[in-house]
């Protein structure tokens, strides 16, 4: 996938609008830091709001239940606990009538004694409760009563009064039925002091939510209650909302709602039992939903931010206390949208005026600019010169700003020393071969600093001494090793001394002084200073170093000074520029050292497997050395053919290289084929011959003969025709075993005759008294434990194909028809078959089907194990060439039946 393009700039537009992001950066954030803080004011706002509504709603609570508390104070000192009849429970009307006239919230007043009867007042306010009750007319107050006849009957009326509390009419409803004590309201208030409350519920005559106040009476067993609702409370919460999309809720601690600004929503009408309070996950507010998931720590308020139908909601849920031991929680969901439009809002208005400020500033960042850059662009197209390797041209760039200016000295520099590097680069990448490349990094150097000539010597294995390799002068004739003088031990003259102090501290030495006879003679410059009439010679010594820093030898660079006044300074920018030249000279230098370690390395290995092949069998012994020689004569008969087919046929040095590789591992698959079958001398030859096991069985069958003689004697036969029947016997069978022994040697073709009388032979039994189970290796005994072991004795064939001479495939043994090599190969049912009629009925030679397939296989593990190989690019036909020593041209070769085509294909 080709690199994306990156997006180029000229740096007047980088500069000019660098500065306008920086000041675009510095007032983004300052407007973030507005945005945050008015975020935070909103926040500590809500804080405040939700404490506010908290405490309002809370109050608002306690005004409803206080002041029902304090009638119920009152109630509890009445007359209701003594009443017995009905009459005496009717006569506190007035100051019933007087408590429901006050408080609007009170929605029945209600009397219950232990022995189930029951007394009710309920406030008809308006038209709408009184149809509710099918009440017509002016009746203000409804008595509900449950009354007993004296017979244990329970009887249900209701009276009805005027505003002045007159009996307007008395209504027998059989079918009113209530037993008090059944309701938890009576069982909570019947067994303790004080005042007690239930959870919010619906009720069930009016559909109102509220929740009951009970106590029981100070005398007598009877219970008072009042029923409270809490219709205040969720028009409260509608009232305080923060944000026209808020939503508020009110729970218990079971997650029932116990307001919420939409009474239709909070009730749920089942239709098949009561109706109750709907849940908080029965609303579908998933804001309110995830408020009543938060937890409380402490008893404090919870916080977090969620996001819901595409809004992000803060949440909170806040604990509300709205009596001793009865906590609601009050839950808060406000879309952030809403919450922070006026945190938006100032942000909106900064923005405005940092655009304004940043138009402002364009013209001035662009006029600052393009003073500065103008001399940066020469310098830019001078650099794409260099990019382009145009390194003809000088640069002449003069700049007031001191870095511009240094910038330009420093590049004309730069191209010029690149100009010299690239020219000693190009060279010692093109040569490639190591004597040759030796040569052209010596002359690359001569002509860098101008000598008059120069050598390399290489370092000795034992790191003792330094080999002369080249040497040049100026007149560029090339010398061999063999025209220089001996190898320099690194402690024998000084001026040794000076290459072993080079190679020691790894840093250029300069040897200015007259070299004497001795040091001129050791370094092969006797007879050119002497020709040349020198007065003195100048040596340059640079240390060729490995990657490792360790020494590979060493450049010498000669100048031969002729004249009194002459001079040669070698400054110390042009030493860096041959330090950095003989840097890459040793990389050069040790990659080709390197290169030709690894082929002798590799060619040793495939030699050696090659032998080790060749050594374990005796009968295959030296194909694998005779291979390659008979593949290079042919192939160079073919190369040196003038006429027919092969007149236009030529390999080029890699492709020698591959074709000997490939000669030599033709075979080393063999290295997979058992040694027993590739040196299968018999047909019963295993890892032993089993003949020898055939051999007991008929010993065994004569000695049953010889016995078989002596019982009949014993018994009171005729001895003389009892011998000859033995002897009979016993002569057959040495003629039956002889026959067996000589199939068993095989031979070019065994007639059907034979095979007839092998199987004849098979089919005589003896006698087994011992578990052939008994001592044999675990897979052996694997293969018998397929077939259930006979009771002994048991009378087995003379020769047998049973069950476990079959080996079966491993799932790696198959290589399948579909496989990414293309082998075409009819792999047998059996890995081996071990029958001994099997084996002995082979018609040719010694080798089954199965064990022919074994062999034949060695050039599938040749092929599969070659192309594992990470050969190079110039190597990879040889695993073709190694694999195609079986292919036939017609096609019926192995192990692909591949004609004129590539047979082997890597696998994808």
């Amino acid at each position: 996938m080709p690199a994306k393009r990156r997006i180029r700039l000229p740096l007047q537009v980088v500069a000019a609008f660098s500065v306008i992001g920086l000041l675009a950066v510095v007032v983004s954030l300052l407007s973030w830091q507005a945005y945050r803080g008015t975020q935070e004011v909103l926040i500590s706002a809500s804080n405040d709001a939700i404490g506010y509504i908290s405490e309002a709603i809370a109050e608002k609570a306690r005004r409803n239940i206080e002041p029902a508390e304090e009638q119920l104070a009152a109630l509890v000192h009445s007359s209701f606990g003594e009443a017995d009849t009905l009459e005496q429970r009717l006569a506190p009307l007035p100051l019933v009538s007087d408590l429901l006239s006050r408080s609007t919230l009170i929605d029945a007043l209600f009397v219950g004694y232990p022995n189930g009867e029951f007394i009710l007042f309920r406030p008809l306010r308006n038209e709408t409760e009184r149809r509710r009750f099918s009440i017509t007319g002016d009746a203000t107050i409804l008595a509900q009563s449950i009354t007993d006849d004296g017979t244990g009957q329970m009887i249900g009326e209701y009276r009805l009064y005027d505003r002045q509390n007159r009996l307007l009419k008395t209504e027998s409803r059989p079918e009113y039925v209530f037993d008090p004590r059944m309701r938890p309201w009576y069982q909570e208030a019947a067994t303790q002091d004080g005042v007690i409350t239930t959870p919010p519920y619906v009720f069930f005559t009016n559909e109102a939510i509220g929740m009951t106040l009970a106590r029981r009476s100070l005398t007598g067993g009877a219970v008072l209650g009042l029923d409270i609702k809490l219709i205040s409370i969720a028009t409260e919460l509608s009232r305080m909302r923060i944000t026209p999309s808020t939503e508020l809720a009110l729970v218990d601690q079971q997650g029932q709602v116990v307001a919420y600004r939409d009474m239709l929503q909070m009730i749920i009408r089942p239709a098949h039992s009561e109706i109750r309070l709907a849940r908080i996950d029965e609303l579908n507010v998933p804001a309110l939903q995830q408020a009543n998931k938060l937890s409380l720590r402490d008893n404090q308020k919870s916080r977090a931010t969620v996001v819901s139908n595409g809004r992000t909601w803060q949440i909170i849920k806040s604990p509300l206390e709205v009596r001793p031991g009865r906590t609601l929680s009050l839950l808060i969901g406000i879309p952030d949208d809403e919450f922070f439009a006026a945190a938006r809002h100032v942000v909106w208005r900064q923005t405005i005026i940092a655009g304004v400020l940043i138009l402002l500033a364009i013209p001035a960042a662009w006029f600052i600019t393009k003073r500065m850059v103008k001399p940066l662009r020469i310098l830019a197209r001078e650099t794409m010169k260099i990019e382009s390797f145009d390194f003809s041209s000088d640069i002449k760039i003069r700049s007031h700003i001191g870095e511009i200016d240094d910038l330009g000295r420093s590049l004309d520099r730069m191209k010029r020393t690149i100009r010299k590097f690239l020219k000693i680069g190009t060279a010692l990448a093109a040569e490639p071969k190591f004597k040759p490349l030796l040569d052209r990094v010596l002359q690359e150097a001569v002509d860098l600093v101008r000598s008059d000539g120069g050598a390399i010597y290489m370092i000795s294995e034992d790191r003792q001494m330094l080999i002369p390799e080249v040497i040049r002068w100026h007149d560029r004739e090339l010398f061999s090793a063999e025209q220089l003088s001996q190898p320099l031990p690194l402690d024998g003259p000084a001026i040794c001394i000076n290459l072993a102090e080079a190679l020691e501290t790894k840093d250029i030495r300069t040897v200015e002084r007259p070299l004497n006879e001795d040091e001129l003679t050791a370094l092969g410059l006797h007879g050119f200073v002497h020709r040349l009439q020198a007065l003195r010679v100048l040596l340059i010594i640079v240390p060729l170093l490995d990657r490792n820093q360790a020494p590979l030898g060493a450049l010498m660079l000669i100048k031969a000074i002729s004249h009194e006044n002459e001079q040669f300074d070698a400054g110390e920018r042009l030493l860096k520029l041959v330090h950095a030249v003989s840097g890459s000279a040793s990389v050069a230098i040790q990659n080709k050292l390197l290169l030709e370690a690894q082929r002798k390395l590799i060619d040793a290995l495939i030699k050696l497997v090659a032998g080790a092949i060749d050594a374990k069998s005796a009968y295959t012994g030296g194909h694998c050395q005779r291979v390659p020689v008979l593949t290079r004569l042919l192939a160079e008969a073919a190369c040196g053919a003038k006429t027919g087919p092969y007149r236009d046929f030529n390999l080029s040095e890699e492709e020698w290289e591959a074709l000997d590789i490939a000669a030599w591992l033709h075979d080393c698959g063999k290295v997979t084929t058992p040694e027993y079958v590739v040196d299968k001398a018999t047909k019963l030859e295993t890892i032993y011959d089993r003949i020898h096991e055939i051999r007991n069985r008929f010993e065994i069958l004569k000695r049953d003969a010889e016995i078989d003689y002596w019982r009949g004697v014993a018994e009171g036969g005729d001895p003389v025709e009892l011998r000859s029947k033995m002897t009979s016997a016993q002569r057959q069978l040495d003629d039956d075993f002889a026959f067996v022994a000589h199939c068993n040697e095989g031979g070019e073709f065994m007639e059907p005759t034979k095979i007839e009388r092998i199987k004849r032979i098979a089919k005589r039994t003896w006698r087994r008294t011992i578990s052939n189970r008994l001592g044999v290796s675990y897979e052996e005994k694997a293969r018998m434990d397929r077939v259930a072991e006979p009771m002994l004795p048991v009378d087995e064939p003379l020769l047998a194909d049973r069950d476990d001479h079959l080996i079966y495939h491993s799932e790696r043994d198959l290589i399948g028809k579909t496989n990414p090599w293309g082998f075409q190969l009819n792999e047998p049912t059996y890995k081996y078959n071990r029958g001994e009629v099997y084996n002995l009925c082979i018609s040719r030679g010694t080798l089954t089907a199965e064990e022919r397939y074994r062999i034949n296989d060695h050039i599938v593990q040749t092929i599969v194990m070659l192309e594992s190989l990470p050969f190079p690019a110039h190597l990879k036909s040889v695993p073709e060439l190694a694999g195609g020593h079986h292919e036939k041209m017609d096609g019926k070769g192995y192990p692909s039946g591949c004609a004129a085509r590539r047979c082997h294909p890597s696998p994808a």
